[in-house]
């Protein structure tokens, strides 16, 4: 999936969205420079390599990769002149195969753009678009005359305008970058996770409620340059969610539906309003709401993370009905948990970003001590579930939604993490 956000846009000051030929005229004509993550190219790379050559386009695309991503454009001369070329010839395959021969590890989610003249001139260019990767330093390996024949094994990268190659101990620094950047993702994500948490148990202090609370964080956050989802961006996601998470859920489970079909659209207004660098939706805080409605808190931040809260305790019973200490309704922890994922898929997908998403889901309390008591559906009512474990403690349940996801993807993904919180209580998924 190509990136929303280049050096295109920001040069020529164009919203997020596709590139588009328009975009690679306008920036030749004013004469736009090479950049780290914008390199000039006139001519393709050769259509028949000699097996186990140095590999050009595969270096190209590591030392994008390698640095913070970017674009080559083929039809562009050093000169910054378009000079087009026939796109009949491109063969994506073929690159994407070099790309995986050439390179250790290779680089996942490159873009291949064919944009056609829409000024008459003819001159088509090629738009390779190479993501930021999260598992650098990438290795090229290969042989070159100018080496005598040696096969080599480097780790190139941008240096302004132009490609050099990795010391040792810059290649150390990269993998110091990676694992760096894995610890600090999961910081971050438990960081959103217990702010959330600490927010909807102040809502809930006078009675013991178990809380739900889940939270889906790009694995590489949007830029704080990219300008911020408008309002009605943020209100079409949600709508967008609903919808998707309807399909899900009616696809992956039965659902009950003593609380309608999903949980979101029914207590939401669906009308979001700003917060700190993201859009909030919730029936929290508003002390006309709080008293009758069931707690729900969801968040869209702009740089791509999701975040949700479900009281998952009101109204567990029925009245005439013994009540436990500390209920967990499992239909409304499964609901809960697709809806979290449609809408954060659908919230990156407005977006535009390559990123895959990091997950975690946790059910929480106040009340120390308490016994989590999982509700499910008997002969059509609902009662404590018999002979399943009752935790003083759940643990995290963690997930990773991958860059492209199609429906399958989203039901195994939201289903790993509904499974991750129900097998703690000896439950399956609804049926």
């Amino acid at each position: 999936m190509a990136r929303s956000w280049t050096r295109l846009h920001e040069f020529l000051g164009s919203p997020p969205g596709p590139v588009t030929y328009d975009m690679v005229a306008e920036a030749v004509q004013r004469k736009l420079g090479e950049s780290d993550d914008l390199d000039w190219k006139q001519k393709l790379p050769p259509s028949s390599p000699v097996k186990g050559e140095w590999n050009e386009f595969a270096k190209d695309v590591a030392a994008m990769a390698n640095t913070r991503g970017g674009l080559l454009v083929y039809g562009v001369s050093d000169t910054i002149d378009m000079v087009g070329l026939d796109l009949s010839t491109v063969d994506d395959k073929q690159l994407g195969q070099w790309l995986r021969v050439h390179l250790q590890p290779t680089v996942s989610g490159v873009s291949y753009l064919k944009l056609a003249a829409t000024d008459g001139s003819g001159k088509d260019v090629l738009v390779v678009d190479v993501p930021a990767s999260e598992t650098a330093p990438h290795f090229l390996y290969g042989w070159q005359d100018k080496d005598k024949g040696k096969t080599t094994f480097n780790a190139p990268f941008r240096h302004r305008d132009d490609t050099a190659y990795m010391a040792e101990h810059q290649v150390a620094a990269a993998y110091r970058d990676r694992f760096g950047r894995q610890d600090a993702a999961e910081a971050a994500l438990e960081r959103h996770v217990q702010h959330t948490t600490d927010l909807v148990l102040s809502e809930s202090a006078d009675r013991p409620t178990a809380w739900l609370i889940v939270a889906a964080r790009l694995s590489r956050p949007i830029p704080r340059m990219v300008p911020q989802p408008t309002h009605a961006q943020a209100k079409w996601v949600i709508e967008q969610g609903t919808k998707r998470a309807r399909v899900l859920l009616d696809r992956a489970v039965r659902m009950p539906r003593l609380l309608g079909p999903q949980l979101f659209p029914d207590l939401l207004s669906k009308d979001p309003r700003k917060g700190l660098r993201r859009w909030v939706d919730t029936n929290l805080f508003v002390p006309a709401w709080t008293s009758s409605r069931r707690g729900v808190l969801l968040e869209m931040h702009h740089d791509g993370t999701v975040v949700t809260a479900v009281d998952l305790s009101l109204d567990a019973l029925p009245a005439n009905r013994p009540q436990v200490e500390l209920p967990v309704i499992s239909w409304c922890l499964v609901s809960a948990v697709f809806e979290t994922v449609a809408l954060a898929h659908e919230h990156r997908q407005a977006l535009q970003p390559e990123s895959a998403m990091d997950l975690q889901a946790i059910v929480r309390t106040h009340a120390r001590g308490s016994r989590f008591t999982p509700v499910v559906l008997g002969f059509g009512r609902p009662e404590v579930a018999e002979r399943a474990r009752q935790p003083t403690v759940l643990q995290p349940a963690f997930g990773e939604l991958a860059r492209f996801a199609d429906d399958q993807t989203l039901i195994a993904t939201a289903s790993e993490l509904a499974e991750g919180l129900l097998h703690q209580f000896g439950l399956d998924m609804p049926e």
